[in-house]
């Protein structure tokens, strides 16, 4: 849990002046196949629901232990299938496990204390014949490869690549027309990966054989304009990402406010505390130093005052890790709701100040890969009907019904944690009013 904060109220009076794809259902990424023989096509590996590792309590039937092929000839082979795996992942395999399609369990890793290196071949041996779910995973217990539904009779291979797939579901109200995965290193989207393809709403679409790694994705519309954007997303295996799209801008929001701190014609900063400077905006940003640890500081925009509203303000930290920026609405410097978003973690959390005390969290510290860990992040905070939304680069996070504080005015500044010295920088604040 984060600590608790200390709280800066600086107001200061604004004056106004006027890679290879292929549709979903294509080859899976996992094959087992009888030795010497044509590959049978099976099922795609992303229809069952991935299975829990467990452990019955009471014993469970003695199963035959992994054999290597350089078991001695004088050691007759159990009988049933047995299993030829062949590592040609990058990841060593610490865990095998063959469990019947029909069950809700793992069950025991077969290989006991053996591991099969990158580059190497094992042989198991003794399985019943029957269908089942295979499943290698590294020494971390992350999976490097699953096969579904695997009928094994007689002699099998199975060759693990330890590639990564995802699934695209477009649950937005546009059409995906250019889909971008990138590795989280490089410092261009690359190509389009969708081709002559699309995406429309409410469909989806499989990419296959990704590098196991961390990945940026993007998805665009025909203008190339992002629909959705995610960030330092890990790819091992098969995942899916749900692209709900960046929320349209309300019928009824009138603009009220918007400042690129170009200038400083709205009176910001240029206030001195024992806690924070308040800087007047330069370079077209309006940056608050906030000296010491466990500290929150922010500037309203003071002529506003309202019930319903959207706010968004871009915002970026710049000195330490665990600082945040932040977005708030209240009627004064006691009582609000707080926005907060650390980039370096990617996550968020809406907090409530009453009476100038920390209640309960309304929403928790809580992950999104829509943050940004190495750039600016908008944050967007919105009011309506007692529901108070929380949005990280015009995607919604998150929600709760709140009815404290019926009318006030908004705030943009951040905190500091475990260290002090960190410099919150704040660009490009608009504030509509629900009319």
């Amino acid at each position: 849990m984060r600590p608790a904060r200390i709280i800066l109220l600086t107001v200061s009076v604004l004056v106004l002046a006027s890679l290879a794809c292929g549709p979903f259902g294509g080859s899976p990424t996992a094959e087992v196949t009888p030795a010497d023989e044509v590959k049978p096509t099976f099922p795609p590996t992303r229809t069952p629901a991935p299975k829990v590792v467990a452990t019955p309590e009471s014993s469970p039937p003695a199963k035959a232990v992994a054999t290597p092929e350089s078991t001695p000839d004088s050691v007759p082979e159990p009988a049933g299938a047995t299993l030829e795996i062949t590592n040609e992942s990058n990841a060593n395999v610490w865990y095998v496990y063959v469990s019947p399609a029909d069950s809700d369990e793992w069950g025991e890793d077969w290989l006991r204390d053996d591991i099969i290196d990158v580059g190497e071949t094992y042989t198991i041996a003794g399985i019943p014949e029957g269908t089942y779910d295979v499943k290698a995973e590294d020494e971390e217990g992350q999976v490097v490869e699953i096969a579904w539904e695997v009928v094994l009779e007689g002699d099998m291979t199975w060759t693990i690549s330890g590639l990564a797939a995802i699934e695209v579901i477009n649950e937005s109200d546009d059409t995906i027309t250019y889909l971008y995965i990138s590795p989280v290193e490089s410092t261009s989207w690359g190509e389009d990966l969708l081709g002559q393809d699309v995406i429309e709403p409410g469909a989806s679409y499989v990419l296959e054989g990704l590098e196991q790694g961390s990945y940026d994705m993007k998805a665009t519309d025909s203008n190339e304009d992002a629909i959705e954007t995610t960030y330092d997303v890990a790819l091992y295996w098969d995942s899916y990402w749900t692209v709900t799209g960046i929320a349209p801008l309300a019928d009824n929001a009138a603009l009220r406010f918007e400042d690129e701190f170009s200038d400083n014609r709205n009176n910001w900063g240029a206030v001195e505390t024992e806690f924070a400077s308040h800087l007047a905006p330069a370079d077209g940003e309006y940056c608050i130093q906030i000296k010491t640890d466990n500290h929150t500081a922010w500037e309203w925009y003071e002529p506003f005052r309202t019930d319903e509203f959207i706010a968004e303000v871009g915002c970026y930290v710049d000195g330490l890790e665990d600082a945040s920026c932040g977005l708030g609405f209240g009627p004064d410097g006691d009582n609000l709701y707080w926005f907060e978003v650390t980039a370096w973690d990617q996550q968020f959390a809406l907090f409530l100040l009453e009476n100038g005390e920390w209640q309960e969290s309304l929403i928790e510290w809580t992950e999104s890969e829509n943050v940004d860990p190495n750039g600016s992040n908008y944050l967007s905070l919105e009011r309506v009907d007692d529901i108070v939304s929380v949005f990280v680069n015009g995607v919604l996070v998150g929600e709760v019904w709140s009815d404290r504080f019926p009318e006030g005015r908004l705030g943009i500044g951040g905190s500091t944690y475990d260290d002090p010295n960190a410099t919150i920088c704040l660009d490009n604040l608009r504030v509509w009013r629900l009319e």
